[in-house]
């Protein structure tokens, strides 16, 4: 295939522009932006965003004194009583936890 035989619109070739033109200015900025004083870990808050976190979740698990203290290695949560089901409940802020019964509790954790 030759490069000259192919057919782009100009809408395409817009969008290939802005997206190269995007990358470029992306590898410009690789220091770690400044989120202000209420964001800990800028890099990890940034580096979770890049992976489609919510800017709350990024900004809690970014904030969280050890968040990567157990390294992936704490319990499932099915393991895990109802008492500490409600302290990570409270921790990450879900709102009528005590209402909940472990299975609730347990959705409600991964959901939010």
């Amino acid at each position: 295939m030759n490069i000259q035989n192919l057919k782009i619109t100009q809408g395409q070739m817009r969008n290939l522009i802005i997206a190269i033109i995007n990358v470029d200015s992306q590898d410009s900025k690789n220091k770690t932006k400044n989120h202000g004083k209420q964001i800990k870990d800028d890099a990890k808050y940034e580096a979770l965003r890049r992976e489609g976190a919510s800017k709350e979740k990024a900004a809690r698990i970014a904030n969280s004194p050890n968040s990567s203290q157990n390294g992936g290695k704490s319990s499932p949560l099915e393991e895990r009583t109802k008492v500490q089901l409600l302290e990570h409940a409270k921790k990450i802020g879900i709102i009528g936890r005590h209402n909940m019964n472990k299975p609730e509790l347990i959705d409600a954790i991964r959901n939010h």
